[in-house]
């Protein structure tokens, strides 16, 4: 009876793919995220340079595990094709699970070990890269603008990646930072922004024409400021500063019912703000930095991944897991707070880029483990087995 038990769970947690792949990123944000307090304590070591497990482990495991989540379970719809089949998302799911485990591993004891992990990780971006083409290839919709630019951020992400693997063997350090700050911006916010232009304005009722001139103008942008970045130094504002401006009037036009929104809503119209005022305020400290000659730590790169990137992330989680387990699509308080600190989260870690101040730095991961941990408590039952929450 017990096993019988077990394997419903089990057969109930694979039943879509949001489950597992939000279950791992969710699980990975706070595992991830404490070593990561550990190594700027001197607490444990690794092999490789604190940053770069850092950016790495963020970038390719757990914000990677929640765009698929997402992506595999929407962009069928989106394409007016069915759901995928479940063995293509239980391999995906498996590559995703033996990468992580082979990467962490290998930061601790053996450098090959944790490169493998890497290529299996590449792999599971891969295997969703050719998922969603396949998708988009047979979808008889007549409107493929937003499926086209969801996968242009997907082969940037790959090409991010594959990039920041053959520098890594190579020890090259300027390509090095020309992959994490591309992998950034033209895949975590370029998909998060491709979703969310989409999604946000149709969740809010608001019935207007796409602006079909905006992605085309933003991702240009976003190359430029990267590129430059990497090869003049810090003089990517310059193209940050005109795509803040274009993403603002664009939200403007739309005209979100912010002020009536239920919460489920507004934090999507919070994240979706923190967009072009995160580009702005990353400009400026870039040019207060230059100005200084004062190191911003990562000011504008931070604004933006959890400003826009995590807090849209937080929203579409939420209502995907509650839509999707048979729940009714409210938040309770608990919810609310856990919606409040998505936001104290970017002012702490502001606060630390512009101060250096130590404790700062342990109160933002503090939050930030706090914010998941609260996040899992509450829905991750909803994930494994389908409990009612609300």
């Amino acid at each position: 009876m017990l096993q019988q038990s077990q394997r419903g769970r089990l057969d109930y947690f694979f039943s879509q793919p949001h489950q597992p792949f939000f279950f791992w990123g969710v699980s990975w944000a706070i595992l991830f995220m404490l070593l990561f307090l550990l190594l700027y304590k001197g607490v444990v070591t690794i092999l490789i340079s604190p940053n770069l497990f850092h950016s790495y482990s963020m970038i390719f495991v757990v914000f990677t595990a929640f765009f698929q989540g997402f992506l595999l379970t929407t962009f069928p719809r989106f394409s007016q094709m069915p759901p995928l089949e479940q063995k293509i998302y239980t391999t995906n799911f498996t590559l995703l699970a033996s990468g992580t485990l082979l990467f962490t591993a290998g930061v601790f004891f053996w450098i090959p070990l944790m490169i493998a992990g890497m290529v299996l990780l590449l792999g599971n971006q891969l295997f969703s890269l050719y998922a969603f083409y396949q998708i988009y290839n047979a979808s008889p919709a007549a409107d493929k603008y937003d499926q086209f630019w969801i996968l242009t951020a997907w082969v940037s992400g790959v090409a991010m990646h594959l990039l920041l693997i053959v520098v890594y063997l190579g020890d090259w350090a300027l390509p090095e930072a020309l992959a994490k700050e591309g992998a950034v911006y033209l895949y975590l916010v370029f998909v998060a922004l491709s979703v969310g232009q989409r999604m946000i304005p149709f969740f809010s009722h608001v019935m207007i024409e796409k602006n079909r001139a905006l992605l085309k103008m933003v991702y240009p942008l976003f190359v430029l400021a990267v590129v430059t970045d990497t090869f003049a130094g810090s003089y990517g504002f310059l193209f940050m500063l005109p795509a803040s401006i274009l993403l603002a009037k664009e939200i403007y036009r739309w005209h979100l019912p912010f002020q009536k929104a239920d919460p489920i809503l507004w934090i999507l119209h919070l994240a979706i703000f923190w967009l072009p005022l995160g580009l702005f305020l990353g400009a400026i400290g870039d040019i207060a930095s230059l100005i200084l000659d004062k190191e911003m730590l990562y000011l504008s790169i931070h604004l933006v991944v959890l400003g826009f990137v995590t807090t849209v992330l937080i929203g579409f989680g939420t209502r995907v897991t509650l839509g999707h387990s048979g729940n009714m699509m409210v938040t309770d308080q608990q919810t609310k707070m856990l919606f409040y600190l998505t936001q104290i989260v970017i002012y702490m870690r502001a606060l630390y880029s512009l101060t250096g101040t130590g404790f700062l730095f342990d109160i933002t991961i503090t939050l930030w483990l706090l914010l998941f941990g609260g996040w899992a408590l509450k829905y991750m039952p909803a994930l494994v087995s389908g409990k009612k929450i609300t």
